[in-house]
């Protein structure tokens, strides 16, 4: 029988702190499950740890880490009876992973902590069963490319950031960050968060080597806020409702980010995946997330697929018709482009194809 340990129970065979068991969760250096709000280590996790970790305890402290490094370790995860969700910490799956036990097909539920580029990653390598993505649906084709993809919405949030009461720097944006008095805290590389900056220094020219403190990574908004609120940092990026557990801070919103729940089509109609559509689609479930978290629900539940499209696809029932550099649909009886035009998601029972 795999025996299941609590944080605590490996801290005390390691011989390394609490805090230390879940910094290494939270870097992916340490696989766990979740068992309703509890985090639960496996004999076979730590087994996989021991063998293959090279860090020592004091690294766990470290900025300069590489977290989630060692995917292809992860196999294993395959083999386990339930259904796997990669996802970091996140209110909303939390809420899920909590109420999956009370659907009647009672289906074990486990979570694989990885950031939205990893959980693709994994999910394109068969290592998860599902892919907590806040990411848009074009990045994730990208990121899977070759295989038919559902995504069930789940909800958006406004993302921005994080300073100290009143914004004391009056930090207005992204440009501000390269000022001299401005030491900035950033999310790990694969993070939506990191995602969002580095597109976002590209189109505004601005180099990652101006801004101090960009080299500084750590694994959660919550580590990053903590960071700006402790005086360690003047700024982070990061979602809303993290910012309301810290009194110290301000929240400046930039843009408004969707979360999705992302399978393998094949996989749609087995029961351990309707289980997760039906208790998302849910009214009560809906209604639940929106006043935890004030998340805006109007789409949750929603599923669509997404796939390239290259040269005709018919969309209701109407040819768009590929010419130089654009699409003409005729339906919208308009010519678009075709960069623009690259990627569908078409929502479910509203279109044949």
């Amino acid at each position: 029988m795999n025996k299941v340990y609590t944080a605590q129970e490996v801290a005390d065979k390691l011989k390394i702190k609490k805090s230390t068991v879940y910094d290494l969760i939270k870097r992916g250096e340490l696989s766990s499950s979740k068992v309703g709000k509890q985090l639960r280590v496996s004999e076979e996790q730590l087994s996989q740890y021991l063998k293959g970790s090279e860090c020592s305890a004091s690294s766990a402290q470290s900025y300069d880490h590489q977290p989630e490094s060692s995917l292809l370790k992860r196999d294993y995860l395959r083999h386990s009876s339930g259904l796997i969700i990669s996802g970091q910490a996140s209110p909303a799956l939390d809420l899920l992973l909590n109420q999956l036990p009370t659907h009647p097909d009672n289906l074990p539920v486990l979570q694989s902590h990885m950031n939205t580029y990893n959980g693709l990653y994994s999910l394109y390598f068969e290592k998860v069963h599902l892919a907590c993505a806040a990411a848009s649906p074009e990045d994730i084709k990208s990121l899977v490319p070759g295989v038919s993809l559902t995504a069930i919405r789940f909800c958006q949030y406004p993302v921005g950031f994080y300073v100290k009461k009143e914004n004391p720097k009056n930090i207005r944006g992204f440009s501000d960050l390269t000022r001299a008095d401005i030491i900035f805290v950033n999310r790990e590389k694969g993070s939506s968060r990191r995602i969002l900056l580095d597109r976002t220094l590209l189109s505004s020219e601005i180099s990652p080597d101006s801004i101090s403190g960009y080299r500084n990574e750590l694994v959660t908004d919550h580590s990053t806020a903590a960071a700006v609120a402790g005086g360690q940092a003047d700024i982070a990026l990061g979602e809303a409702c993290v910012a309301r557990n810290f009194p110290e801070l301000d929240f400046l919103p930039v843009c408004q980010e969707s979360l999705f729940l992302v399978m393998q089509t094949k996989n749609l109609s087995t029961p351990g995946f309707q289980a997760v559509v039906e208790t998302i689609a849910s009214e009560p479930f809906r209604r639940f997330l929106s006043l935890q978290t004030g998340y805006d629900t109007s789409h949750t539940g929603e599923i669509f697929s997404i796939w390239a499209c290259f040269y005709t696809i018919k969309i209701l029932n109407a040819d768009i018709y590929q010419k130089p550099g654009h699409l003409f649909c005729p339906v919208k009886k308009m010519f678009i482009r075709i960069q623009d035009f690259l990627y569908f998601y078409i929502i479910m029972g509203t279109s044949s194809y």
